[in-house]
């Protein structure tokens, strides 16, 4: 993460679905993650959303940029 970088919380909801698989939503940016474990779909919807905000690769956006406010259905 470049220095001076702040870390930013999203909002993520939760569900378990039918199947025993869990689906992570996000609304900003909006996207969506899908799981065998709550953790595992965490992880999946971190870098989703890692992804969607980088402008570019080279701008190294940090493991520890995206913080995540989880929410269960």
């Amino acid at each position: 993460m470049q220095a001076g970088a702040e870390k930013r919380t999203f909002k993520v909801r939760l569900t378990q679905q039918r199947e025993g698989y869990w689906l992570a939503t996000c609304g900003a940016p909006v996207c969506l993650a899908r799981g065998k474990s709550e953790s595992e779909v965490l992880e999946h919807i971190r870098a989703e959303i890692r992804y969607r905000i980088e402008w570019c690769p080279c701008t190294g956006v940090g493991e520890d940029y995206v913080l995540l406010d989880v929410e269960h259905a």
